[in-house]
């Protein structure tokens, strides 16, 4: 539309409205909260350089928590869905889906406040959390497997 128009510094609608302000409301609160979410993965992030820190200067996962990587595990997973369903970060504003001439405005704020590259920048660093989380726990699963192994071959040897 003529009328709309979104740019860096401001955003200018046709008729300002209960739809126009959800429609920009809502994106905000995503950039807000993608801001929250970034700043709780860089968390996550430092917590598996620690841990990487630790097997690489030990060679040994036994001095890892197997509750700490539970826990990364589960905060991992709370993010991406919290990001995907609460948000709805990968769908249109419902007011937007509705009533077409507000699609020019959910679309400029979502392209000025970079939406989609940051929840792509997000998610790259979950697959990449998941990704080490799943490593240690595999490398902490054969770990067990080994001495549960040793503990059944030294327990025939009693017998």
């Amino acid at each position: 539309d003529e009328e709309t128009a979104v740019t860096g510094d401001y955003c200018i609608v046709q008729e300002l409205n209960m739809e126009s302000a959800d429609v920009i409301s809502s994106v905000l609160a995503q950039s807000v909260a993608i801001e929250t979410y970034n700043h709780s993965v860089e968390g996550l992030l430092s917590n598996f350089a620690e841990i990487n820190g630790i097997v690489q200067s030990t060679g040994d996962l036994s001095d890892i928590k197997r509750d700490r990587l539970f826990q990364a595990v589960a905060q991992n997973n709370s993010i991406f869905i919290d990001m995907v369903s609460k948000l709805g970060l990968k769908s249109r504003s419902e007011t937007a889906w509705n009533l077409s001439q507000y699609e020019h405005i959910h679309e400029g704020m979502r392209e000025e406040f970079e939406i989609s590259s940051r929840f792509q920048n997000i998610e790259f660093k979950l697959n990449l959390i998941q990704q080490n989380a799943k490593f240690f726990l595999e490398v902490m699963a054969n770990q067990k497997s080994n001495s549960l192994e040793w503990i059944i071959i030294v327990l025939i040897l009693f017998e």
